[in-house]
């Protein structure tokens, strides 16, 4: 078992402000093993708590959101 860090889900807006996204699934893709895990969501407010991840500790994760509207992104951390 390894951990990640709490993170926002938010678009931004291009002129200094954000609009955080709640209620999203958060899909969570092993980049090290190249293996789909289980998805997230984040809370009303956009927020996704620090957890933990059945991989080994130093594993890359790609973290990504897509959207009906054609928002999407996506962000790699490593597992500690």
């Amino acid at each position: 078992m390894s951990s990640h860090s709490a993170f926002d889900v938010k678009i931004d807006n291009r002129d200094g402000t954000f609009t955080m996204l709640g209620s999203q699934t958060v899909h969570v893709y092993d980049v090290t093993h190249s293996t789909a895990l289980s998805d997230l969501t984040s809370d009303a407010d956009g927020h996704v708590a620090s957890g933990t991840l059945a991989v080994a500790v130093g594993t890359v994760i790609r973290f990504s959101v897509s959207r009906a509207d054609g928002v999407c992104g996506y962000a790699e951390t490593t597992t500690t």
